[in-house]
């Protein structure tokens, strides 16, 4: 595959030298990355510029260059994208771009080119070559070669135009005073932000800022098409809602924070989802109703119905029953009550500025910082922007749940929890701030050396866990993060095992590991159970890996110590998972002539639900965890390992590696599900081990026509046996039991 994708980027020595000719702003940087990467990978024995041409000429003509009819840019997009977003397959491009020292991928770039196909400029050039190689990579037999792509029609996109979409979701920002007048700068801070929102969430591919839609004084409007099909199908509208409530939710703590936020002033916020035409009468009716509330993000019934059918990470409340039943068009409004920011929204960029919160415990600034927010009598005028925030809007749940995020984000979680202890004062059933100070002790807690003060830390997130369980709604996500605290309590102890150590007065034993899994799997069961689908992603991987650990800690217990067979418990406890969701027929597991397809429509399927949650998740300093994630489960589960398998792990582990190393500018954590926060090197040596073992399994002479014969070689075998999240414990946690584990 190695040959081909560099094939598909340069078909010919010739298109070689015209790339090294007559783009030399960016050749002279790329050719020996490309030459480096070719040596790397055995396909010329020499790394020089030479060699590689010698390469290319030797393929000469080998195949037609001829482009399908009707082929267009947006279908070679969704070649490559297969069911990911657009933003999941620029991340797989950023890493491909990165091994080859071109150009890195903009959106912008990508929604030009799809809107009017020319291609002028030696980046776009560039970007034609990294798709070649990419298509080369994954859908060799297309033979959609960089030439090929050259030629595609400068009208595309409009040749097979599709029918503009009619129905989607519109969101409208007003601005509205309340003993204060609305002044220019307001509404110009406004637009600009709007406008700096979609760029920093990366959805300009998807939200274009000319849709921005002045309406009167003092608001805007923004539209997202749903996707093609009836009007009234709620999923339809999934991919529009959840990127709406993600600017929603930006807007709503950017205007908290700016110097614009006053309390005195309101930013009302309405989402409305149907036909196109009906938003502003409809979104008018909202805003001329009395709201009373704060700033705040209000929901038509349709709306929040498609926010549900969406999974948006958010708790909503009736505001208004039948608001507007009077105009003829009844219905209800709702209420954002809280976002569950801790994991799938983005942080608030600006309280990065070093004039709103210290960058690190280190930092000169930290002591004054510490003193202002514990001890403001002995403080006098805080410089903070964020404590001053604090005190404009001292009871606001989502601003102080922003600050508290990004102080735990750098990895200051008493700073943290006292931001919290700030809202619960006012909010004491907030779901979210519970959850989030649940999580900061746990963090404490997996800081900590001894088992004692580290058993102190988790009871005292395990309390935060009956509380919220005692006192709110039972949500599905409540009971994943019970399941993954009892989880990381449980690899925590494994720890202090072999140390012999003590949790209190007692000597921990392999009975209270098993217990806590035991908790552990029950929690991931309810959080499943809890939601609509009844199998909730981020639950379903861990209960998967719940019962694997308790089968190989069984093993422990005197009956097979020396022949442990991790792989074939892997294979074992995800057939069973499998079968049990519809995603395995029964019959697979005896029947060998479907095996092999039921096989493919299992990892298909799992492709497309790893597709569905990557568009859930906006928060930074999680999106590289999710990545390392999507790798370790294919890698794990999968139920048999191809060398395209392996690449795809591979391409996971790039993207991981990518927006993890995005995080050290705002000196941020990366969120871990095994050991809470951790630091970004520590992370990326993660990955970096991850792909290394991964890479055993992945000759570098194999090519497309290969890949079989790869894929039953004896490395791919031996590594059968291997997990990437056992290889994970052992980094983070090294203690035998794991270990011995591991020597089968």
């Amino acid at each position: 595959m190695i040959v081909d994708a560099l094939l598909s980027a340069f078909p010919t020595a010739a298109s070689f030298y015209d790339f090294r000719d007559n783009d030399r702003e960016i050749s002279r940087r790329a050719i020996p990355g490309i030459v480096r990467y070719a040596y790397n990978h055995s396909v010329i024995e020499t790394p020089t510029e030479a060699a590689f041409a010698a390469f290319l000429k030797k393929q000469d003509d080998r195949r037609e260059t001829k482009t399908p009819a009707g082929l267009t840019f947006p279908d070679v997009l969704l070649t490559l994208a297969g069911p990911l977003s657009v933003n999941a397959l620029i991340a797989q491009l950023e890493v491909t771009a990165r091994e080859l020292c071109l150009p890195s991928v903009g959106a912008s770039m990508i929604t030009r080119l799809k809107k009017r196909f020319v291609v002028n400029t030696p980046k776009k050039r560039a970007l034609l070559r990294l798709l070649a190689f990419k298509l080369g990579q994954k859908r060799p037999e297309l033979n959609w070669r960089y030439d090929v792509l050259v030629q595609l029609p400068a009208g595309s996109a409009d040749s097979t135009q599709i029918p503009q979409e009619t129905s989607g979701v519109t969101i409208t920002f007003h601005l509205q005073g309340e003993g204060a007048v609305i002044v220019p700068a307001d509404v110009a801070w406004l637009k600009k932000e709007l406008s700096l929102c979609i760029d920093y969430l990366c959805l300009g591919n998807l939200i274009h800022k000319k849709t921005l839609e002045t309406i009167g004084a003092t608001s805007f409007n923004l539209r997202a098409p749903k996707k093609p099909g009836p009007a009234d199908e709620p999923r339809l509208y999934n991919e529009a809602v959840r990127n709406l409530m993600a600017i929603a939710h930006q807007m709503s703590a950017r205007w908290l924070l700016s110097d614009q936020g006053d309390p005195r002033k309101k930013l009302l916020i309405i989402i409305h989802a149907g036909p196109l035409e009906e938003a502003p009468a409809a979104i008018q009716r909202i805003v001329g109703f009395r709201i009373s509330n704060e700033s705040g993000i209000y929901l038509t019934d349709f709306a929040h119905l498609c926010a549900l059918s969406a999974s948006v990470k958010a708790g909503f409340a009736l505001y208004a029953p039948n608001a507007y039943r009077a105009t003829g068009a009844g219905s209800n409004i709702w209420l954002v009550t809280h976002f569950l920011s801790f994991r799938y929204y983005d942080l608030i960029p600006c309280l990065f500025d070093e004039k709103m919160l210290p960058r690190c415990v280190s930092d000169p600034s930290y002591e004054d910082f510490r003193r202002a927010l514990h001890f403001p009598e002995q403080a006098g005028a805080s410089s903070f922007g964020a404590i001053a925030a604090m005190h404009r809007f001292p009871q606001s749940a989502l601003l102080l749940t922003e600050i508290a995020r990004a102080l735990f984000a750098r990895q200051m979680p008493f700073e943290a929890d006292a931001v919290l202890a700030n809202l619960l004062l006012s909010h004491p059933l907030n779901l979210t701030a519970r959850l989030l100070r649940m999580q900061i002790y746990a963090s404490i807690a997996h800081g900590q050396a001894d088992a004692e003060t580290a058993a102190i830390g988790f009871a005292r997130a395990r309390a935060q866990g009956d509380f919220i369980v005692g006192h709110c709604e039972p949500e599905s996500d409540i009971w994943h993060e019970i399941g993954v605290l009892h989880f990381g309590q449980a690899v925590k102890y494994l720890q202090f095992t072999c140390r012999k150590q003590t949790a209190g007065r007692r000597q921990i034993g392999l009975a209270d590991i098993l217990a806590l899994l035991d908790q552990a799997q029950d929690a991931f069961v309810r959080s499943m159970s809890v939601s609509a689908g009844g199998k909730a992603l981020n639950s379903l991987y861990m209960f998967g890996y719940t019962l694997c650990l308790l089968d190989l800690l069984a093993g422990e217990d005197g009956r097979r110590k020396n022949s442990v067979d991790v792989g074939g418990i892997f294979n074992r406890v995800s057939n069973r998972v499998f079968r049990n969701i519809g995603w395995l027929a029964d019959s697979s597991a005896r029947s060998g002539g479907t095996q092999n397809k039921s096989l493919q429509d299992l990892l298909a399927t799992i492709t497309l639900f790893i597709a569905r949650y990557e568009n859930l998740v906006m928060c930074r300093s999680n999106i590289p965890h999710m990545y390392y994630m999507f790798a370790l489960i294919l890698w794990d589960f999968a139920p048999a390992r191809t060398p395209q398998l392996c690449r795809g792990i591979l391409s996971w582990l790039g993207c991981a590696q990518n927006a993890a190393e995005k995080l050290t500018a705002d000196n941020l954590s990366v969120y871990s599900v095994v050991c809470g926060n951790i630091g970004v090197e520590a992370f990326l040596a993660n990955v970096q081990n991850a792909a290394d073992q991964v890479r055993l399994c992945l000759p570098p002479e194999c090519s497309s026509a290969a890949d079989a014969a790869c894929g039953k070689s004896g490395r791919t075998g031996k590594s059968r046996r291997s997990s990437l999240l056992l290889a994970d414990l052992d980094r983070t946690y090294p203690n035998p039991i794991i270990a011995r584990l591991r020597r089968s």
